[in-house]
């Protein structure tokens, strides 16, 4: 049985605005901070806009590409996910780094998601504005921007124009014995599209 938190995960662009109080804030990143990494470095760090510092939210605005800034405008936050490259203890190259950071951004959205919060991804900004703006360290990479928040009013069909996202099946990403051969405990199973 499927995690109810998971099946309803989606990346929303309709969000409402309010602002959202500081114990639930607090609650998403401690749900990052306890993500699980490699040698315990947690290499994430996040910098956070709430968008009743208006400056500050207009800021972070600024880094995002044009078609997100449309929309994610009206999220009650935005942070951006800085993945710290090298491991502190010897300042090796930390070659998990970017798995681990995504640990706890998975983390912080399963949190946001029993809240009744959503966070949309974004890959869509500029790396050069976030580390120019923020004074980001060189050992540090900018992952993502998050824009988190609660569902708006509008219709789904109303803003997404995009056609249902299908998930590919299991049978495509469970291997067994080497790559392509279905796994045995999907064989006899009905695999789904959801």
């Amino acid at each position: 049985m499927l995690n109810k938190i998971i099946s309803k995960r989606k990346s929303i662009r309709d969000f409402d605005s309010n602002q959202l109080d500081e114990e639930i804030i607090t609650s998403l990143f401690e749900a990052a901070r306890r993500a699980p990494s490699a040698f315990n470095e947690q290499p994430w760090r996040f910098i956070l806009a709430d968008r009743k510092n208006k400056e500050e939210f207009k800021l972070m605005l600024d880094v995002l590409m044009e078609k997100n800034r449309e929309w994610a405008q009206n999220a009650s936050l935005l942070a951006i996910v800085l993945a710290k490259k090298l491991l502190s203890r010897n300042k090796a190259a930390n070659k998990h780094y970017l798995y681990d950071t995504a640990s706890a951004v998975a983390n912080l959205t399963f949190q946001a998601n029993s809240l009744d919060l959503y966070v949309h991804q974004m890959g869509g900004f500029d790396s050069t504005k976030v580390i120019d703006n923020y004074s980001v360290p060189d050992e540090y990479e900018p992952a993502v921007v998050l824009a988190i928040g609660r569902k708006g009013f509008l219709d789904d069909e109303t803003i997404d124009t995009k056609p249902e996202i299908k998930r590919i099946s299991l049978n495509e990403i469970l291997f067994e014995n080497k790559f392509g051969v279905t796994h045995s405990v999907l064989i006899n199973e009905t695999i789904t599209n959801n």
